[in-house]
């Protein structure tokens, strides 16, 4: 699949079947993204991958700690937007839900679906996407062109996913099943200090359900131009 039909076809996958996915297709996709550019080709990323078992244990884990506890994300997790901004997020949220068939004043069941995020969208697998502290905004700024990668190749492979940043609320939770060591005595793959967790993604085959298939509209080619003086 060439780069243009792959961008055209990515979309977020908000439900899984429950066929799995082969380590050796997550690998294969990995090795894809390596590719991606990097500050100095410093590579400031870390991925930690849940499958089978793991992913299920993981996504029990996430769905107590979201019903309980407040987040304590890494990275702040924004809820406050620009006019621009929110207009944007506000008509995607609404397609969705107009999508789904849930009114705009049914809380209860936009907080149902909302909880399926933690849920993982009962995807067979989930990747968690770390950025290396020391280069701040820099290391996720190569972290995105990672994971753009990820996505692409992803596509090109019939593979689904989403991007979550949702999956990033409780670092504890997904420490729990990593190793994770202090900083300095860490082994070369381990997840010690130094990686804070900026994301993760659901991976896996997409279900045959209405919510797969919702687009969001794109901004227009003119509109996202800078215009000159």
């Amino acid at each position: 699949m060439d780069t243009q039909s792959a961008l055209r076809r990515r979309h977020s996958t908000r439900q899984f079947s429950p066929r799995p996915i082969d380590d050796a297709v997550i690998d294969a996709i990995l090795d894809d993204a390596r590719e991606a550019p990097s500050w100095s080709n410093t590579q400031p990323w870390r991925v930690a991958v849940a499958n089978g078992a793991v992913c299920d244990s993981l996504r029990h884990d996430l769905m107590a700690a979201a019903a309980s506890r407040a987040p304590s994300p890494d990275y702040p997790q924004l809820f406050e937007y620009p006019p621009l901004l929110q207009a944007r997020r506000r008509a995607t949220g609404f397609g969705l839900y107009e999508k789904l068939g849930i009114a705009r004043e049914d809380k209860e069941a936009r907080a149902r679906q909302f909880e399926k995020n933690f849920a993982i969208f009962d995807a067979p697998a989930a990747l968690f996407l770390y950025a290396h502290k020391a280069l701040e905004h820099y290391a996720v700024l190569d972290a995105g062109c990672f994971l753009m990668a990820l996505l692409l190749s992803a596509t090109a492979r019939d593979v689904s996913t989403c991007a979550q940043a949702v999956l990033a609320s409780f670092p504890d939770v997904v420490d729990r099943h990593f190793r994770r060591t202090s900083e300095g005595s860490a082994e070369k793959n381990d997840v010690d200090d130094d990686w804070k967790l900026l994301c993760g993604v659901a991976i896996g085959y997409a279900a045959d359900d209405v919510v797969n298939t919702f687009r969001p509209a794109r901004i227009p080619v003119a509109e996202l131009k800078a215009l000159p003086r």
